[in-house]
């Protein structure tokens, strides 16, 4: 009996040291590819934060919790050789991906990057970046969204303005004057910026944003008014805005994109 209850102690002795070990162990060395890192990117006046995390692919195969079809960061825009600067950025970049943000389908093309800044692929649309790093040993991924524009480097003479006595906090009336030598398109959607913090961000909305998608001309010298009514989308606005809308002109068989800004402020 008393071999038994020394046998006893002794184990349990072992098993603490093996717990406390472990807890110590986990205390000095974290498990670095489990916390959650974050990373500023940015271009021109705008920039976004990207958290590393994981999502699950159309087809059904998921890595871990964030689920890629509901990707909630918010837009950041660049045009051909356009560069996205990277800030904060925890470990040594190893390879960026590219996925197609409407078909969740990765999109094999080369990236090129530094560890300071990306250059954005001539593709156009509306992206998702995987950006894989190395830090302190161990592999960390950050993912932030991009909508690419197929830009010529042209700039269009568009004037856009704000038509008198038309604003409000829940909608407003442009002109748009096509003063260029070329015949544009442009359509429906639009979204809306908030300047905060020194930057352009996408601003909350309160319902999603839906829109039809019939495309109009707008021809060389010709004027249009354009209303907008954003209370279903964003509610009631009061502060520094600008609205964001795309035109687009033809040249040989390919459309160019451009976007085009409105800023106003409701106090």
């Amino acid at each position: 009996m008393k071999k038994k209850s020394i046998l006893l102690i002794v184990g349990t002795v072992l098993i603490l040291g093996v717990v406390l070990y472990c807890n110590l162990k986990s205390d000095k060395d974290p498990d670095i590819s489990k916390i959650e890192h974050i990373i500023s990117v940015r271009t021109n006046d705008k920039k976004i934060e990207a958290s590393t995390g994981s999502f699950c692919y159309k087809n059904g195969s998921c890595i871990d919790k964030i689920y890629f079809q509901d990707f909630k960061y918010d837009i950041i825009s660049s045009f051909y050789d356009n560069k996205l600067y990277i800030d904060n950025l925890d470990g040594t970049i190893k390879s960026i991906e590219l996925f197609d943000y409407s078909s969740k389908t990765f999109i094999d093309t080369k990236v090129e990057f530094t560890n300071e800044y990306i250059v954005t692929p001539c593709i156009s649309g509306p992206f998702i970046l995987k950006i894989n790093a190395i830090y302190e040993g161990k592999s960390i991924e950050y993912y932030f969204m991009t909508n690419i524009s197929k830009t010529s480097g042209e700039e269009i003479n568009l004037k856009i303005e704000i038509k008198e006595n038309t604003l409000t906090n829940v909608g407003l009336t442009m002109i748009v004057e096509n003063l260029s030598d070329r015949d544009l398109e442009y359509g429906n959607p639009y979204f809306i910026e908030k300047y905060e913090d020194g930057y352009w961000k996408s601003a909350s909305t309160v319902n999603g944003l839906y829109f039809t998608m019939p495309a109009f001309g707008l021809k060389k010298g010709e004027s249009k008014e354009l209303s907008i009514n954003w209370e279903y989308g964003y509610g009631k606005l009061k502060g520094k805005y600008r609205i964001v809308k795309d035109f687009s002109y033809k040249e040989n068989d390919d459309y160019i994109s451009f976007n085009k800004y409105l800023e106003f402020e409701i106090k």
